[in-house]
């Protein structure tokens, strides 16, 4: 009887261990995409205004470059005549699946690149995504074109979750003084939002900077706010599905198996 019950659990075990790797394989095979980044004031609308995109390319769960800078105003012929951009293509959808596929749009026809997937990210759910690992440092310097005009910036200081918040809802750009931008028109202030916050989520999404306690609260504040909807991936394959719903004790060792797989 004992040796039909070790013999049960022995199976259980297998199929258990089986179940992990496939899906985390499945996760790790998403590294090969390109990720359209849609960084949103949540405060701004339901579910909030997209105040920086950010298109990213990965190859083998790396970035083979920068993150390219979407213009939020953009839009198309067809859209525009409609009053869309992406700034607003999410509060005036009908549906969230018709505001993401707008923005997906115009990204597309802007960067002439095909997107895999689109994630909606809050800005709160970015703090909190800092706030679980470390401080970003940036030292970057940039210029905005104005009309006939050049404006020069440089930002070199230690980023806090409350001020990439604060940044993506246009509050405040660290490293830079207000009198630095107070001469900016609003419709192009964007760019210095984008060029901070680029730099910042580049460095985020760098897995070989994470030290492995820093991996492990990365992974649960991810999967919090995966689940909450605070972090939203649009065309979610089976395997995500499956993490937005299984227990989260499972989900997580799902997500550490994955992310040890791609390091």
């Amino acid at each position: 009887m004992k040796r039909k019950v070790y013999v049960a659990l022995g199976v259980i075990l297998v199929l258990l261990i089986s179940f992990m790797y496939v899906t985390a394989s499945g996760i790790s095979q998403l590294s090969n995409e390109k990720i359209l980044y849609l960084f949103l004031d949540e405060t701004k609308g339901d579910p909030g205004t997209v105040e920086v995109a950010s298109l990213a390319i990965y190859e083998n769960a790396r970035l083979t470059q920068s993150l390219i800078k979407v213009n939020p105003l953009h839009s198309t012929d067809a859209l525009k005549r409609e009053g869309i951009s992406i700034l607003d293509s999410l509060i005036k959808a009908k549906t969230l699946q018709e505001g993401i596929q707008n923005a997906q749009v115009i990204a597309e026809h802007h960067t002439n690149i095909t997107i895999d997937r689109v994630v909606l990210i809050d800005a709160s759910a970015f703090k909190l995504i800092i706030d679980a690992t470390h401080p970003i440092f940036i030292d970057k310097s940039f210029r905005v074109s104005v009309l006939d005009k050049t404006f020069n910036f440089h930002t070199k200081t230690t980023v806090t979750g409350v001020q990439a918040e604060s940044c993506i809802r246009g509050n405040e750009y660290p490293g830079i003084e207000n009198a630095e931008v107070m001469h900016i028109p609003e419709d192009y202030l964007w760019e210095v939002k984008a060029e901070i916050i680029n730099d910042v989520a580049n460095k985020v999404l760098d897995l070989d900077t994470y030290s492995k306690e820093e991996q492990k609260g990365l992974v649960t504040v991810l999967l919090e706010q995966y689940k909450k909807d605070t972090l939203y991936v649009y065309k979610r394959t089976t395997v995500l599905t499956l993490v937005y719903y299984l227990p989260g004790f499972i989900s997580k060792q799902i997500i550490n198996f994955a992310v040890r797989l791609i390091r």
